[in-house]
């Protein structure tokens, strides 16, 4: 019989070569997922928070705001300690994950390093 333990090992050594198997350009969002080890509420509240800071821009660009900082510096606070704010933008605009929103978000990330 199996130990808990030999299965965790055994599911960790699959996940592993799933993250190798994976094209790691068209999903670099879930690599990175997998490589910094979110749990599946994790990555609900990155998600979420890419829900906020989307509906926030779309209200400020309809009201002919320019200025979106504070939309990068409140995901930066908030983004889950486990990642970087810079490269979780680039996977997700690599990933196609709100594309408008993650474009202006590494525009000013990388004017602002």
């Amino acid at each position: 019989m199996e130990t808990i333990e030999e299965r965790v090992e055994r599911l960790e050594y699959y996940n592993q070569l799933t993250v190798q198997s994976i094209n790691l350009r068209t999903y670099p969002f879930y690599t990175l997922v997998m490589e910094k080890h979110l749990s599946e509420v994790e990555v609900g509240d990155v998600l979420s928070l890419c829900d906020e800071l989307q509906r926030r821009f779309e209200v400020q660009k309809e009201s002919g705001y320019v200025q979106y900082l504070p939309l990068l510096l409140h995901f930066a606070g908030m983004l889950n300690s486990k990642l970087k704010p810079r490269e979780t933008i680039q996977a997700l605009r690599t990933q196609g994950v709100y594309p408008e929103l993650m474009d202006k978000l590494y525009d000013l990330a990388r004017r602002y390093e």
